[in-house]
């Protein structure tokens, strides 16, 4: 039912209303110039990932960025991570294996979720009703700065 993909900027806006709804202080403008400066280069290193049903509505939606980590090699580093309130939605068990296909293909061998609550709103990634439930179905913990998952080396 769901599907996960990386948008390009030009789609900036099929995901800006879910954005808008869970981050009601991000302007339209800024929205797009920040997806315009994502994935630009050689390689993608950034980007928006998003969860569309067969309809092409868009359930779920993070930004990322692959980053040099000290500890392990490569990190895959989500935020803004977005949602809609649906009663029994997959679309953040398809976010979580998206992310972590993504993850082993970029060979990072962690993901972490930003906790934006800091900067956003408070508790930002609490008002997911079932966030814990989905963050411990795909072994997300707590960490320092937000939830942290291992990857393991593609076979």
């Amino acid at each position: 039912m769901f599907k996960g993909r990386i948008i390009e900027a030009s789609e900036a806006m099929t995901v800006f209303g879910l954005v808008r709804l869970c981050y009601p202080d991000i302007r339209i403008d800024a929205w797009r110039h920040h997806l315009a400066g994502l994935g630009t280069g050689k390689r993608r290193r950034s980007g928006c990932v998003v969860v569309n049903d067969r309809r092409g509505y868009v359930h779920a939606a993070c930004l990322y960025r692959i980053a040099p980590d000290p500890r392990a090699g490569r990190r895959l580093e989500l935020s803004y991570l977005s949602k809609a309130e649906l009663p029994a939605s997959t679309a953040p068990d398809t976010l979580f294996d998206f992310v972590h296909d993504l993850a082993r293909g970029e060979g990072c061998s962690t993901i972490l979720i930003e906790d934006t609550s800091g900067r956003v709103a408070p508790e930002r990634l609490a008002t997911w009703v079932d966030i814990d439930r989905a963050l411990a179905a795909h072994d997300f913990r707590p960490g320092s700065v937000g939830f942290v998952k291992m990857v393991a080396a593609a076979s």
